[in-house]
C-alpha cells in the first residue's frame, strides 16, 4: 500500500529536521538513519540498519551476497535471525507486505505507533514523535505494570499508543492487517536434541563463543574502557579482551562501605591479565534526582543509581581518552546465576540428567547452605509439579489497589508460554534471560549513550541455552560452565569465587540524605496524583527507619526514579 502524499512528506521532513540521511525511498516506506549508523543496502528489497555480524566475523558487514540477499526477502526477514546477530532493524520487502525484524538482544530499539493501515517506527521517543505526529501521554496503568514486572518487558511501553517490536520479532504491514509475530525462541536451543553433554567441549566452545562476541562487539573501539569490579562476569570479559591482545583500560568504582568495595580483586584480575586498573569512590552526595531519572525512554526503567555510575564512568573515560565503555551487565542471566532445586528436578525430568540428581543436590545443597536430603525433597516434590507454569516475578509493594488491579492474572511472557516448560529449571534460566533481553535492548539512553554489554550476544545466548541444567553447578557453585571455561585465564580465587559485593549500604545511604526531598517528590507528584503509589502505605513506610533497612528502600528509590521519569515525559 503506497504511502498517503503528506504521511510521506512529514517523514521526509522529520529526517530533514533530526539531520537524518534517507536509505529507503519506496512507495510503501520512508526509511532514515545518522550518518554514523551502518547500513546494508537491499535495493529495492530494502535495508538493514545496524551492526550486521556473522558467524567468525569480527567485523561487521558491509553488504551480502545476490543469494543472501534472497533468501532473506523470500523469508520476510526471518532468515537474518537464523543466520546472523548483531544490533540491526531489518526492513524488508516482499510479496505479502513489508516487514521489520529486529535482531534478538538487539541494542538498537524499534518502537512502533499504529497509524491507520500502517505504522511509523523510531529508535527512541523523540524520533517518533515528529515523525508520526502525534502527541503521547503517560499510560499509569502500564507503569504500574511495569513497577509490577520490574526488569520484565512487555510489548506495550508506558506510553499511551506507544509499542516496541522485542528481539526475536517481526512486524509485518501488510495490504490489510498490521501484526507482530514472536518468532526466535530460546526453547528452540534449550532443545534435547541440541544438548552439549560433554562438559569440558561445552566450557571450550563457551570460551570460543565469549571472546568471538566481546571481539566483534568492541571491534569498532580503539582503546575501551573496561568497568571491572572484580567479579566473574567483568573478569570473563578482562580475559576475553586480553585473548585478542587489545589495547584497553579498566576502572574500578567503589563505596566506601566494605560489602560495595570489591578493588582488591578487581586488581588481582587486572594484575593477571597486564592492563591498567583506574579506581573510583562512590561517595555519598548531593543526589540530584529529579535530573538523573529523567531518561527520554518508553518505560521509567532506567535506575538512579546505575546512572550515577556510568556517569561517573563516562567521565573516567574521557579523561583516560577511552572512546567506549563496556560493562558485564546480563553475564549472571547468560551464565545461569541461579541456586534453585527447579535444576535438580531436570536431573529427574530429562533421563540424561538422572545421573547426575546427587551431585547436582550437593552443589545446591552448598550453595544455600542447607541439607542435601532437604534440597532432593524440594527437588522431587518440583519435579511432580512440572505442569505448574512457571510465573514471573512481581512486586506489588506500595503501589494502588486501583493500579494492582488489572495486573491479577499474570499475562507472562511469549518465551514462557506453558507448553515449553517441561524443565523448570530450564524456564528458571529463560525467565533471567528475559530480564536480559531488557537490559540491552533498551538501548543508549542517559548516561550510558556510548556503552556496550556484550555477554549478551545471540550466539553466546543460544550455545548457553545447549548447555544441560546439571552443568552449571561444580565444586559447590553455579555458573560453573562458564567458570571451567574460563579458569585457565584467570586467578583461581577469581574464577571459582563464590560472593560478590553489593552496593546496598550506599544505596540507603543516598535515600537516607536525601529523605526529606524524596518526600516531598513522591508524595506531591504525578505518581501519586494519578493513583498509582499507596500514598498511606509510603508514608509509613518512610517514617520506619528500620523498615526502610530492609528491602523497602530499594523499592522507595525506584519509586523516585519512575516520578522523576515521568515529570520529565511531561515536561517533553
Amino acid at each position: 500500500m503506497a504511502l498517503a502524499e503528506p504521511d510521506r512528506a512529514r517523514l521526509l521532513a522529520a529526517a530533514r529536521n533530526q539531520s537524518l540521511t534517507v536509505v529507503l525511498d519506496r512507495p510503501d516506506v520512508v526509511a532514515a538513519c545518522d550518518d554514523v549508523a551502518s547500513t546494508i543496502d537491499l535495493g529495492e528489497d530494502g535495508v538493514i540498519i545496524g551492526p550486521l555480524y556473522q558467524s567468525g566475523t569480527r567485523e561487521a558487514l558491509t553488504s551480502v551476497s545476490d543469494s543472501v540477499q534472497r533468501a532473506i526477502v523470500k523469508s520476510a526477514g526471518t532468515r537474518l535471525f537464523e543466520a546472523f546477530w548483531g544490533d540491526y532493524v531489518g526492513i524488508v520487502r516482499s510479496g505479502t507486505g513489508t516487514s521489520l525484524v529486529r535482531a534478538p538482544f538487539g541494542s538498537l530499539p524499534c518502537l512502533f505507533q499504529r497509524l491507520g493501515s500502517g505504522i511509523v517506527t523510531g529508535s527512541d521517543i523523540d524520533l517518533l514523535r515528529p515523525a508520526s505526529g502525534t502527541p503521547f501521554s503517560l499510560d499509569f496503568e502500564a507503569i504500574g505494570r511495569q513497577l509490577i514486572l520490574g526488569d520484565v518487558r512487555l510489548a506495550t511501553t508506558s506510553l499511551r499508543g506507544i509499542e516496541e517490536l522485542r528481539g526475536g520479532s517481526r512486524l509485518l504491514v501488510g495490504p490489510s492487517e498490521v501484526r507482530v509475530e514472536d518468532i526466535w525462541s530460546p526453547w528452540t536451543f534449550a532443545d534435547a536434541r541440541r544438548a552439549i553433554d560433554d562438559l569440558e567441549d561445552a566450557a571450550r566452545r563457551l570460551r570460543h563463543e565469549c571472546i568471538a562476541a566481546v571481539a566483534a562487539r568492541t571491534s569498532t573501539l580503539r582503546h575501551p574502557l573496561l568497568m571491572l569490579s572484580g567479579g566473574l562476569d567483568s573478569s570473563i570479559l578482562a580475559a576475553s579482551l586480553s585473548a585478542r591482545d587489545r589495547m584497553f583500560s579498566c576502572l574500578n568504582m567503589a563505596t566506601r562501605d566494605h560489602a560495595g568495595d570489591e578493588a582488591s580483586y578487581a586488581r588481582r584480575v587486572a594484575s593477571h591479565v597486564g592492563r591498567p586498573l583506574h579506581e573510583r569512590a562512590m561517595a555519598v552526595m548531593e543526589y540530584d534526582f529529579a535530573r538523573i531519572g529523567a531518561v527520554r525512554t518508553p518505560r521509567p526503567v532506567a535506575r538512579g543509581y546505575q546512572q550515577l555510575v556510568f556517569e561517573a564512568a563516562a567521565r573516567a573515560s574521557g579523561e583516560l581518552g577511552c572512546d567506549g565503555i563496556i560493562d558485564g551487565g546480563g553475564g549472571d542471566n547468560v551464565f545461569c546465576s541461579l541456586r534453585s532445586v527447579a535444576f535438580a528436578a531436570d536431573c529427574l525430568l530429562d533421563g540424561d540428567g538422572t545421573q547426575h540428581f546427587r551431585r547436582v543436590c550437593g552443589e545446591l545443597a552448598q550453595l544455600a547452605e542447607a541439607s542435601r536430603w532437604r534440597v532432593a525433597w524440594k527437588a522431587r516434590r518440583r519435579a511432580w509439579q512440572k505442569a505448574c507454569p512457571y510465573k514471573l516475578q512481581e512486586d506489588r509493594r506500595l503501589l494502588s489497589p486501583d493500579v494492582q488491579a488489572p495486573w491479577q492474572n499474570n499475562a507472562g511472557h511469549p518465551w514462557l508460554e506453558p507448553a515449553e516448560l517441561g524443565l523448570p529449571g530450564r524456564g528458571a534460566h529463560i525467565a533471567m534471560l528475559i530480564a536480559a533481553q531488557g537490559y540491552v535492548e533498551d538501548g543508549p539512553h542517559g548516561a550510558k549513550l556510548n556503552c556496550t554489554a556484550p555477554l549478551v550476544t545471540q550466539p553466546l545466548v543460544e550455545h548457553c541455552l545447549a548447555i544441560p541444567s546439571w552443568h552449571w553447578f561444580a565444586r559447590g557453585n553455579n555458573r560453573a560452565a562458564a567458570r571451567i571455561a574460563f579458569e585457565a585465564c584467570l586467578p583461581p580465587d577469581i574464577a571459582w569465587r563464590r560472593g560478590k559485593g553489593n552496593p546496598e549500604s550506599f544505596l540507603f545511604s543516598l535515600l537516607e540524605r536525601n529523605r526529606e526531598a524524596m518526600t516531598s517528590h513522591l508524595m506531591d507528584g504525578v505518581l501519586a496524583s494519578a493513583g498509582v503509589i499507596d500514598k498511606a502505605a509510603l508514608a509509613r513506610a518512610l517514617r520506619d527507619t528500620e523498615r526502610l533497612k530492609g528491602t523497602t528502600y530499594g523499592r522507595i528509590l525506584q519509586l523516585v526514579d519512575t516520578e522523576s521519569w515521568a515529570r520529565g515525559i511531561m515536561a517533553g
